[in-house]
């Protein structure tokens, strides 16, 4: 099977316009070159594993396609917390239904096309991708859509268009997200996933002194339903008023 397309610009126009057809504002080609090449990190604290290669999954694959919704609300930020069926997140359904429409298009052009694997460091093919930088807080800031983009990418053998990193420090000296957060995760471009509300993993803070912090950060709607600690995000100067503004707080939750 080739790895070239016939139009490979075309076709990836037209996997960009399905992915906004879906409510898509971020989209991004990386080299899988360039995206194994990256060192291999630890992968969270939950997992407690580290990252591996796109190509130990499909050997053949040439491309890394990464598409991202914006979260405008608190309500983008639930988890229901489904014991038979593991935590779920409603906000990022959409990117579901994205990467079905990416993979049946590259399929029914002949290519392979399969889901990004897990425990491939989606945020860094991101920011290769083009579709940001890193933040001091870990996550990718976007110069347009702040730290509010949430991610998802498919792997295939089609040789794509790559777009660029942006290169730039859009962090500077800023050192916002570092000095709000609750539970002392973060350094500059470094987060302890121990300490993070966000995937705690059991660290050094006490059961009593986390406890005590989801009640106030992690707003609970229903005894099943929370919304993610989204501080070092708030504060950030790439969040806009209207962002701010779309916020549950613990006053107005159960």
């Amino acid at each position: 099977m080739g790895t070239m397309a016939k139009n490979d610009g075309d076709l990836k126009e037209r996997l960009r316009a399905a992915c906004r057809n879906r409510g898509a504002v971020a989209f991004g080609i990386a080299s899988v070159d360039e995206a194994d090449a990256l060192e291999t990190i630890k992968i969270g604290s939950t997992v407690d594993r580290w990252s591996i290669k796109i190509r130990s999954k499909m050997p053949e694959a040439r491309s890394a396609v990464i598409f991202g919704l914006r979260s405008v609300d608190d309500a983008d930020e639930l988890v229901v917390e489904r014991p038979e069926e593991g935590d779920l997140y409603p906000g990022y359904f959409p990117l579901t239904h994205m990467r079905r429409d990416v993979l049946q298009i590259l399929r029914n052009q002949g290519f392979r096309a399969n889901p990004l694997p897990d425990l491939v460091p989606l945020k860094r093919i991101a920011i290769l991708a083009g579709l940001g930088v890193y933040g001091k807080n870990s996550v990718v800031l976007s110069p347009k859509h702040g730290l509010w983009l949430r991610l998802e990418g498919v792997i295939t053998d089609a040789e794509l268009p790559i777009d660029k990193p942006l290169n730039k420090d859009l962090c500077g000296k800023c050192q916002r997200c570092v000095k709000a957060c609750p539970a002392k995760a973060l350094k500059p471009y470094v987060l302890d996933s121990y300490r993070c509300l966000v995937g705690y993993g059991g660290g050094s803070l006490s059961k009593e002194k986390m406890s005590a912090l989801r009640k106030r950060f992690e707003p609970r709607l229903t005894p099943n339903t929370y919304v993610m600690c989204r501080v070092c995000q708030m504060v950030c100067p790439f969040t806009t008023a209207e962002r701010r503004k779309n916020t549950i707080s613990p006053q107005r939750s159960r």
